[in-house]
């Protein structure tokens, strides 16, 4: 496992924007003045927000760059905000652009540079609500508001057409109220409203006419049930079941419990999604004006200017003439350290934001590599499964064995789908006679907030239920050896997991120093330890694993396989 990336940038989100948006002909001084706003009511002052540098206090500084085209008009501004404290150095920068030749942008990014080790929260700043209030950008059919557009029933239409709008680049959240009020449920959607601002078109289908007009134009498979949430990504494609599984959906039940935090991963899913988004072309080729050169240029022109106002010739009684001339060139030095000071602080956090890119890069390399060894072992175990199949058919076949033959292959069109969610995984637990799950249930569903999800939960549920197989074939088929005997020779009929992705033990040295944090509930409610663990995948951030006991036989046996953790890979010797 490598170790987690750290990214010094913990927010981000793109707006598109144009002469006209939201009936303005000139954002720029819309977001110059929102910017201003959030300054003024953050600090109880006024902060200039021309070109150049401005501290503000002790530990808060503020950069503002223009940049112009050959007429003389502005086309973009930038307008940066740091503030240094003990935990870390924050940084919060808006740039907006309105070119020619692209479509316009804007863009909040909010990074964090920390000087010690303790974990920090980061939340979403609050000037996103503020410039998305003021500016109204669209999203291709839908307008970016803070709070959910109320959907009618014979608003359906309009609505359906946002979600398979071609040209939309974002999330899109549509919530179904509930068919009776919910206190909860409301207080958590109108939380959750303002924290997708900017990042998703946001919808609330009104009543129980909405909620069924809605299922009537997007189908059964793509629909919200009352009280239901749902996170529709880009090129949703109704007629297509199986994309369904990419729109995450949350039952009423789950948002209506007090104790069920899942609601607050609706607002990170879409906020890890702008994380993520490609930036327009607009604000790649962006280029904003040196503002070292044209403080350079200012101070020898201040200092010409006090030579040619000071005498050629000095004698005793100009002597005040010299203190000005001292005065003014020990403030000219002044200016100038704080200007060198600042730059040389500027140029640390480039450097540490370009060791962070580069750790992300190096990252990504090793989740792709990971992902193709998955795709590798996925194909060859389809192309076994795809033999075993033919061979079997073929073998009833030539015994004349229609009925058998026939049953086979309708049982196949029925068997349920692969689980697309860990949620799912969960409410399917049931069907494993031979598998206890003792695992923290909130810790596994908190993976359904990444991208990886369905992937992950596929492979648990593969992983379960070979596990499953492994303890019937133990009890009742006469198999004498290991999980992971049965998984490399496997017995006839057996249900199998990669065997190159199950490791039965930990290293010493883990066990030495986090032996600890593999204790895990067994059925009494003691903690047992539990080494062996299915790998869901083999690198990256979180590099999921299932932990497991093999309880089926031995003193004390059970007959089942205890699961004990489903969840981020766990501390080891090779986690920085």
């Amino acid at each position: 496992m490598t170790h987690p990336v750290t990214s010094t940038l913990v927010y981000r989100t793109v707006l598109p924007i144009s002469p006209h948006t939201a009936g303005r002909e000139d954002p720029l001084s819309t977001v110059r003045s929102v910017f201003g706003s959030w300054l003024n009511e953050k600090y109880r002052q006024a902060v200039p927000l021309g070109s150049g540098h401005h501290p503000i206090d002790s530990t808060s500084h503020l950069t503002s760059h223009a940049a112009y085209a050959e007429d003389g008009a502005e086309y973009a501004t930038r307008l940066e905000l740091r503030q240094d404290t003990r935990e870390a150095t924050w940084r919060t920068t808006v740039t907006a652009v309105l070119p020619h030749e692209h479509p316009g942008a804007l863009r909040v990014d909010l990074e964090c540079f920390p000087h010690t080790s303790s974990p920090l929260r980061s939340g979403k700043p609050r000037l996103v609500q503020d410039l998305v209030r003021e500016l109204e950008p669209s999203d291709g059919m839908s307008r970016l508001t803070v709070n959910g557009l109320r959907v009618q029933a014979e608003q359906v239409a309009r609505l359906v057409d946002v979600l398979c709008d071609p040209d939309r680049a974002l999330p899109v959240i549509v919530a179904a109220r509930p068919l009776k009020s919910d206190p909860l449920w409301s207080d958590r959607i109108a939380r959750t409203m303002p924290l997708a601002a900017g990042d998703a078109s946001l919808y609330l289908l009104w009543d129980t006419a909405a909620v069924d007009a809605f299922r009537e134009a997007i189908g059964e498979h793509h629909r919200i049930g009352p009280g239901g949430v749902r996170t529709y990504l880009t090129d949703v494609d109704p007629a297509w079941q199986p994309d369904a599984a990419r729109h995450r959906f949350l039952a009423v039940a789950r948002l209506s419990d007090p104790k069920d935090t899942v609601w607050r991963g609706v607002a990170r899913t879409v906020q890890r999604l702008a994380l993520e988004r490609p930036q327009p072309a607009a604000l790649r080729a962006l280029a904003f004006p040196d503002l070292g050169e044209r403080d350079r240029q200012e101070r020898l022109r201040s200092m010409e200017k006090a030579k040619g106002s000071l005498p050629a010739q000095r004698t005793g009684s100009d002597s005040a003439a010299l203190k000005e001339e001292v005065a003014l060139l020990t403030d000219l030095l002044g200016v100038a350290s704080d200007q060198l000071e600042e730059a040389a602080r500027s140029v640390q956090l480039a450097e540490r934001t370009n060791a962070s890119l580069t750790e992300q890069l190096q990252a990504a390399a090793a989740d792709r590599d990971a992902e193709m060894e998955d795709h590798l072992l996925t194909l060859a175990s389809l192309g076994h499964a795809e033999a075993e199949n033919a061979r079997l058919r073929a073998l009833l076949s030539r015994q004349g064995r229609w009925e058998e033959l026939a049953d086979a292959t309708q049982a196949l069109a029925q068997a349920p789908a692969i689980p697309a969610s860990f949620e799912e995984v969960w409410e399917r637990l049931e069907a494993l006679e031979f598998i206890k799950v003792t695992a923290d249930r909130r810790i596994a569903l908190g993976l359904d907030e990444h991208a990886e999800a369905r992937t992950w939960a596929a492979k648990t549920w593969s992983g379960l239920n070979a596990l499953n197989s492994y303890a019937e074939h133990r009890t009742q088929g006469g198999f004498s050896g290991g999980f992971h005997q049965f998984c490399k020779n496997p017995p006839a009929g057996a249900r199998v997991y990669p065997v190159t992705q199950v490791a039965m033990v930990e290293s010493a040295a883990t066990m030495n120093e986090y032996g600890h944090e593999r204790l895990f509930p067994a059925l009494d409610g003691r903690k047992v330890e539990m080494q062996a663990h299915l790998k869901l995948a083999g690198r990256g951030n979180l590099a999921p694993r299932v932990h497991f006991l093999d309880n089926v036989a031995g003193q004390d046996a059970s007959g089942l396989v205890l699961v004990g953790y489903i969840g981020p890979h766990l501390t080891n010797t090779r986690t920085s």
